[in-house]
C-alpha cells in the first residue's frame, strides 16, 4: 500500500503576554493546552501551526516552544497578521522554521504572509517571497505533489469583513500558483472557522483557532457563540499518494 501522510493543523492560538489573561472573554491558553493534551498521544508525522501563535506577546513564543515540545513528532510554524516575526526570527535556526519539508511525494512549502500589513488584518507574499515560491515551484518534480501552507485566506470566505483582511496580493499568489498542476493544495488559518473549498484543481483547507471562533459568513465581526461550533478545535488531514487530501476537523469541549 502506498504511503499515507498524516499532519496536524493547529492555527490562531493568540497566546497572551502572560498565561491567564484573557482575549475575548476566554482564556486562549488553557484552550491551547487542551488540544496540545489530546494531540500529545496521536501518530502524525508533523504538525502544522498556521499563524496567530500569539497576540503581540513576546514571552509567549518560549511557551509556546514548551509546549511543542512534548510532542512526539516534529511543528513547523509560519507567522500571522499578530505574530513578532522577529521573535520568531530567534527559533529560526530550530525544527521550527523550515522554508520546505519533503514527505514521501509530497512537499511542503512554508509562506509568510505577514508582509505589507493594512493594520486592519491582511497581509501579503513579500516580491521575495513571490520569487521563493516561483523558484520552489519551478524545481518540483513533474510527478511530486505540493501543499502550500500560509496564514491569510487567498480565495473568498464569503464573509464580508473577513475576506477585506484575506492574502493582499492574492491574484500574484494564484498567477504563480496557476503554472503549476503539482500543487495540489493550500492550506491556510486567520478565519477561525473550518472550511474546504475547491479552486481548479486545488483543494484550500482551514480549521477553527484554539481561541475564540468567528461566526462564519457574517459582514461584520461576531464570535462563535454556538457550543456546538465555540470550543477550540484542530485538523488533521491524510495526504495520499494520488495527490488528494481529506481532512477531518476535531472540535473540543468549550
Amino acid at each position: 500500500m502506498a504511503e499515507t501522510i498524516t499532519l496536524l493543523q493547529v492555527s490562531d492560538m493568540h497566546l497572551q503576554q502572560e498565561s491567564d489573561m484573557l482575549l475575548k472573554g476566554v482564556n486562549v491558553e488553557q484552550r491551547f493546552q487542551q488540544v496540545i493534551t489530546e494531540i500529545e498521544s496521536q501518530s502524525a508525522d508533523a504538525l502544522l501551526l498556521t499563524g496567530d501563535l500569539t497576540h503581540h506577546a513576546p514571552k509567549a513564543y518560549d511557551r509556546l516552544v514548551s509546549y511543542v515540545d512534548q510532542l512526539p513528532y516534529p511543528s513547523y510554524w509560519i507567522p500571522g497578521n499578530h505574530d513578532l516575526v522577529e521573535e520568531m526570527a530567534r527559533f529560526a535556526d530550530s525544527e521550527l522554521a523550515p522554508r520546505v519539508k519533503t514527505f514521501g511525494g509530497w512537499k511542503l512549502i512554508f509562506l509568510d504572509s505577514s508582509s505589507n500589513p493594512d493594520g486592519k488584518g491582511s497581509g501579503s507574499l513579500s516580491e521575495p517571497e513571490l520569487a521563493f515560491l516561483k523558484a520552489e515551484l519551478s524545481q518540483t518534480a513533474p510527478d511530486q505533489h505540493v501543499l502550500l501552507v500560509l496564514h491569510h485566506h487567498p480565495v473568498s470566505v464569503k464573509s464580508r469583513w473577513q475576506d477585506e483582511i484575506c492574502l493582499g496580493n492574492a491574484d500574484q499568489f494564484w498567477q504563480i500558483v496557476d503554472l503549476y498542476p503539482q500543487v495540489k493544495s493550500v492550506i491556510f488559518g486567520h478565519v477561525h472557522q473550518s472550511w474546504g473549498l475547491q479552486r481548479g484543481g486545488v483543494q484550500l483547507f482551514s480549521v477553527p483557532a484554539t481561541a475564540a471562533q468567528f461566526k462564519a459568513q457574517t459582514d461584520n465581526s461576531e464570535v462563535e457563540d454556538d457550543p456546538k461550533l465555540a470550543g477550540p478545535a484542530y485538523g488533521r488531514y491524510q495526504l495520499y499518494s494520488c495527490g488528494k487530501i481529506n481532512q477531518q476537523v476535531i472540535r473540543l469541549p468549550a
